[in-house]
């Protein structure tokens, strides 16, 4: 093999692995907007979210996390990292981002820790009926 030929492998094999890292497939992350609502929604039921930990909820084509950090307290947090749009999962009760493993808590969606330097936008939460409604 010539050295112009493997730079030219080389190069491709790191533009192949680059260019997964802004994917926009589901789950894999992507550039995903900040949710927009623009009226409340009904997000989830308040047994869904356990004392301590986070949930993802959809509703249509909103995708929030929600959180319960202390017993009936409720919040809601963008799905969307700050850092590059990626969409964040729940995990061990933290809310991680799989594209570059930024974390935020629960509790008001500060980092702590990964590439991200903002927090997850807050949402207005309000339980009524057994029912989180976001918005």
């Amino acid at each position: 093999m010539t050295r112009r030929v493997a730079l030219g492998v080389t190069g491709a094999a790191s533009a192949a692995v680059m260019s997964g890292c802004g994917s926009s497939e589901a789950g894999a992350g992507g550039n995903v907007k900040q949710p927009e609502i623009s009226s409340p929604i009904d997000m989830a039921a308040t047994q869904d979210v356990p004392v301590g930990g986070v949930i993802k909820a959809n509703s249509g084509d909103v995708t929030v996390m929600i959180s319960q950090p202390a017993e009936g307290t409720f919040k809601a947090f963008s799905s969307a990292c700050t850092h590059q749009g990626c969409t964040v999962n729940a995990q061990n009760n933290n809310i991680v981002c799989p594209c570059h493993s930024s974390n935020f808590t629960i509790e008001d969606g500060s980092v702590t820790g990964g590439p991200a330097e903002e927090p997850l936008p807050q949402y207005p939460v309000k339980v009524d009926g057994g029912r989180i409604i976001v918005g």
